[in-house]
């Protein structure tokens, strides 16, 4: 091979390894730019990030294989086993997923595996109408006497009117994985949920709570207004029977919470610089006295 040739083969790799460098520079850009923001980082090695289009699938597993067993109102529907049902809840689902407000806990620590998630809808007042929620294909008896319920329970409320606002933050739905729960991840995500309404500009945080351990955790992090509070006792089918039957353990009522979404804690003051006490001039007896010592 003759130099001339081997100098021009020389310079294309160059060339064509500066493009490859120049499209993975591109590349890294619009992955930060697309990707999904993180809000919070756990010690335990759990990222609580926008929930994107890619888990949304495992964000619906997750939500059938462990919301639905223990949920007052799904648990005492027999919801588990009406395909009917599960088909039209899971539309739902996805439909409230696309407003892209939710979020998701991802264990970086196990591959990737989905801890939780935190289903949350921007809910505007020029866009508000409660004809959609009694309208909506329902398909199922075991959903339809949920939404029947939930229907009933959100026309007992006007967000706007009681808190004099045109939009708020909706609290949808909380799951957490059995393996991660204990650790206070429902409480990180919840609070991850007022970091969202203040990044939208929403004043109003909201949800249906249903059991005790959710409005627990909802006065704990400032949703602490009850707007409204139904004993489960009251609620009967058609034929007069008790449809709750078994709501648990303190689960007495279902309760619609409201709070204000507070300002953003204060950062941290850097710690002060430790003032160091100006040495005096050492005399020759203490250069002697030191000297000694050693």
């Amino acid at each position: 091979m003759s130099r001339r040739l081997r100098i021009e083969e020389e310079k294309a790799k160059q060339l064509k390894d500066e493009l490859q460098e120049e499209e993975d520079k591109i590349k890294l850009q619009q992955e930060r730019i697309f990707g999904p923001l993180v809000w919070r980082r756990l010690q335990n090695g759990i990222k609580i990030q926008d929930l994107q289009e890619l888990y949304f699938e495992k964000a619906i597993d997750l939500v059938l294989s462990a919301f639905v067993q223990e949920d007052v109102l799904f648990r005492n529907t027999k919801f588990k086993d009406d395909s009917a049902s599960i088909k039209s809840f899971t539309s739902r689902l996805i439909y409230k997923l696309n407003d892209r407000a939710s979020i998701i806990a991802i264990d970086d620590d196990n591959d990737g595996f989905v801890a939780g998630v935190l289903i949350l809808n921007p809910v505007q007042k020029c866009d508000f109408g409660r004809v959609y929620s009694r309208t909506m294909l329902v398909e199922g008896e075991a959903y339809r006497g949920i939404t029947d319920f939930m229907n009933y329970i959100n026309r007992k409320v006007d967000v706007f009117q009681q808190c004099n606002c045109d939009i708020y933050l909706r609290y949808y739905l909380l799951c957490i994985h059995p393996e991660y729960r204990g650790r206070r991840l429902g409480y990180q995500m919840m609070m991850v949920g007022l970091d969202i309404a203040r990044h939208l500009n929403i004043p109003i945080a909201m949800g249906v709570f249903n059991s005790y351990s959710l409005q627990k955790l909802a006065r704990k992090i400032g949703i602490d207004q009850t707007l409204f509070e139904y004993q489960y006792v009251k609620w009967a089918d058609r034929n007069g029977g008790l449809v709750f039957c078994d709501p648990g353990a303190g689960n007495y009522t279902c309760n619609v919470m409201v709070g204000v979404v507070p300002p953003p804690p204060e950062p941290e003051a850097p710690p002060e610089p430790e003032k160091k006490e100006p040495k005096g001039k050492s005399t020759r007896a203490d250069k002697k006295k030191a000297k000694s010592k050693k």
